[in-house]
């Protein structure tokens, strides 16, 4: 779907909607991705601080999305999204993201405009806690 529809997408949103499904039903009659078996490695990363700053994420290339800790690289990815989804904001980024692709290539701006924020470090705070808080299971709460 993404890269018949998003032409030269960048890895960290390729594989973090494409694995955002992966675990998935429906919702209010739309696809829903719910949390996974990436949680765990994920929430281990965060208690270990080996996690990558928002910017350094969605700026790799395929080589270093795919070579570089890659299963952290999936999980922050995919939990970024899910972030969006459960925020109601996946499909705004997404929608913003398309259109300004040629002045955002890594949608880096366009997550911070998104999600009203200027102050990255502290969001990313703010989705470590998020992160934690998570169980596997099927959670479809939408705020």
């Amino acid at each position: 779907f993404v890269e018949a529809n998003f032409p030269d997408c960048p890895p960290w949103f390729n594989e973090g909607l494409g694995s955002l499904y992966e675990q998935s039903g429906e919702v209010n009659g739309h696809i829903h991705g719910y949390t996974n078996w990436r949680l765990p490695g994920l929430q281990a990363a965060i208690k270990a601080g080996n996690v990558r700053s928002f910017k350094d994420l969605m700026s790799l290339d395929s080589r270093a999305f795919y070579n570089d800790d890659k299963g952290t690289n999936y999980g922050q990815s995919r939990y970024l999204c899910y972030y969006l989804q459960q925020r109601g904001l996946l499909v705004k980024f997404y929608r913003e993201f398309v259109n300004q692709r040629k002045d955002d290539k890594s949608g880096y701006k366009t997550l911070m405009r998104v999600l009203a924020v200027r102050d990255m470090t502290a969001f990313k705070r703010t989705w470590e806690k998020f992160v934690l808080g998570l169980q596997q299971g099927y959670d479809v709460t939408v705020r």
